[in-house]
């Protein structure tokens, strides 16, 4: 079982119904897609950001999710973080930010939520030139489970593989 989180950009989530019991059904996402690149998302979705209400509420559903499957899931939040196609890439937010975001997002599932499922998986693109390069936003082995996408060099062909 995986998720593959794309995740909709927080800052065009619309507010739908914050009375709702549930926080994911306070807010909008079908109109927030992962490759919106406006807003300033990754800056403003951490406590007292603008957007982590947002943010929250869709790790919520996550966490709701999780705590059904009866199993491990594989989960991987913000991948190909060395490109800049989705709103958590290289051109959006800094290395620190990256990490400070990843590891928020694990604290609130394993922490706040209680999910204890999830195998967390970096996963950044193979566009990264060099292991240091791929391991510059890397969150730290307390919030990695897994590592994907092992970095290309330019005499060798591209691969993805995933390291246990």
């Amino acid at each position: 079982m995986t998720i593959s989180c794309h995740m909709p950009n927080f800052a065009s989530a619309q507010e739908k119904d914050l009375s709702a019991p549930k926080s994911y059904d306070r807010y909008d996402y079908s109109i927030a897609d992962s490759y919106n690149l406006n807003g300033d998302c990754m800056n403003q979705i951490l406590p007292g950001g603008k957007f982590n209400p947002q943010f929250t509420a869709f790790l919520d559903l996550i966490a709701e999710y999780a705590q059904q499957v009866d199993g491990p899931i594989l989960f991987r939040p913000f991948h190909e973080n060395t490109g800049s196609w989705f709103w958590w890439g290289k051109a959006f937010c800094d290395a620190e930010t990256y990490k400070s975001v990843f590891r928020y997002t694990v604290e609130y599932l394993r922490d706040e939520k209680g999910v204890h499922n999830l195998l967390y998986v970096y996963g950044p693109g193979s566009e990264a030139a060099t292991l240091a390069e791929y391991g510059e936003r890397y969150p730290g082995d307390a919030f990695v489970d897994m590592v994907a996408s092992i970095p290309m060099t330019t005499r060798r062909p591209a691969t993805r593989t995933i390291c246990l």
